[in-house]
């Protein structure tokens, strides 16, 4: 996409950057989100504004307010007469000295641009691996290094997505939440301070479509992630163990989102 905003102004994206003094930029020191655009509108970007706040709060990073940021983000889709696409918001703790203290740093920094929507998964073949990431990992910073590794890993394996384990449970995966079928019933992980909570399980759990509850590693599925931008891609195996499909719930998780 051709146009980005950065710090109150929209410029073509060759001439958008930000200082390499940025903490962001150094030390991850930051969060985001990431929006899906459909007929031209940013979807549920209310619940993604506050989700940031809450993020940023708990950093002690000061967010403009949610307001402004929802022009701000409209106004890029429409300056770039996107229909379908992705837009993505970056707040940083903004210019500060060189060290870990961030007594000093000048305003918060914020990035917002716009993409192409992402190129569909075929069903994904995930691996587990134990989940060491952290009490951070229920806020979507820019340290995303235990992300990254984890999908690293399994692609290496040749698979295209991995699950993180905890006690025996499955969490989520790198970019999305998990939805299961369990006696019955669609059950989504709980938010006990394991996961990231994200938009689109938000939505399938206020309308009803799942509960919070318990997946068990040895699963027989079936297995969905769940993701905002990405919406719902049907994980057809699990540590080279194939889960069973029913497409009647694939169905009813993407009507729901």
């Amino acid at each position: 996409m051709s146009l980005a905003y950065v710090n109150g102004e929209f410029l073509p994206i060759q001439e958008a950057s930000v200082s390499v003094l940025d903490r962001g930029f150094a030390y991850g020191d930051g969060v985001f989100t990431t929006i899906k655009v459909a007929g031209g509108t940013p979807l549920l970007l209310s619940w993604h504004l506050e989700r940031l706040e809450l993020d940023a709060t708990a950093l002690f990073i000061p967010a403009p307010a949610p307001e402004e940021l929802e022009e701000v983000c409209c106004g890029l889709v429409e300056r770039l007469g996107m229909e379908e696409g992705v837009v993505k918001i970056v707040l940083t703790r903004g210019v500060g000295e060189r060290g870990l203290s961030a007594r000093g740093a000048g305003d918060p920094t914020v990035v917002i641009t716009a993409s192409v929507p992402p190129i569909p998964r075929p069903p994904l073949r995930a691996v587990t691996l134990p989940d060491r990431r952290g009490s951070l990992v229920v806020h979507k910073t820019l340290n995303y290094l235990p992300n990254i590794l984890a999908l690293r890993q399994a692609e290496l394996a040749g698979c295209e997505e991995a699950v993180f384990v905890k006690d025996g449970s499955l969490l989520e995966s790198t970019v999305s939440n998990l939805v299961g079928l369990v006696d019955g019933e669609l059950i989504t992980p709980a938010s006990n301070g394991d996961i990231l909570c994200g938009v689109a399980r938000r939505r399938l759990l206020e309308s009803g479509t799942v509960a919070e509850g318990r997946l068990a590693i040895d699963t027989r599925g079936p297995l969905y992630c769940v993701n905002a931008v990405r919406g719902v891609e049907v994980v057809a195996e699990l540590d080279g163990r194939r889960l069973r499909k029913e497409s009647c719930l694939e169905r009813a998780l993407r009507e729901t989102l």
